[in-house]
């Protein structure tokens, strides 16, 4: 009995391909595949707003509008090119991971930010150390 192997074998770049829907996820609040009345992805979704400058209408209303518009600007544009249609146009994930750690340091600025807007007098660079002194 001879076996078939499947043509889509993954790749690294497939799998970018996965995690920009899994950005996209994470991002929205909604699931990959919406109803809106009809069935359309959340790639297709999230790019119609972003598209016309909407990133409020992108982002989960759960967070509250806590965040560091930069950086979310900055995921919303890494899962837009982990999620491109060729392969050869998608980031590997070493370009991804470096990508998402200027998006944590920016949100890391705005959470210190709001920190000390809110009159916070304790180290900033360590926000936890004040908490756990003997």
């Amino acid at each position: 009995m001879r076996r078939y192997q499947s043509t889509m074998q993954p790749t690294t770049k497939s799998d970018g391909y996965s995690f920009g829907v899994v950005l996209l996820e994470l991002v929205t609040g909604k699931p990959a595949i919406l109803r809106d009345p009809e069935p359309i992805s959340i790639i297709h979704w999230a790019q119609q707003r972003l598209a016309r400058g909407n990133i409020e209408g992108v982002v989960d209303a759960s967070m509250h509008g806590d965040y560091d518009v930069n950086g979310l600007w900055k995921v919303a544009d890494i899962a837009r090119k982990c999620t491109a249609l060729s392969s050869a146009h998608r980031p590997t994930m070493t370009d991804v991971v470096a990508q998402l750690q200027e998006c944590l340091e920016l949100e890391d600025k705005h959470q210190v930010s709001d920190i000390n807007n809110g009159f916070y007098n304790g180290n900033s660079g360590d926000l936890n150390s004040n908490f756990y002194t003997t």
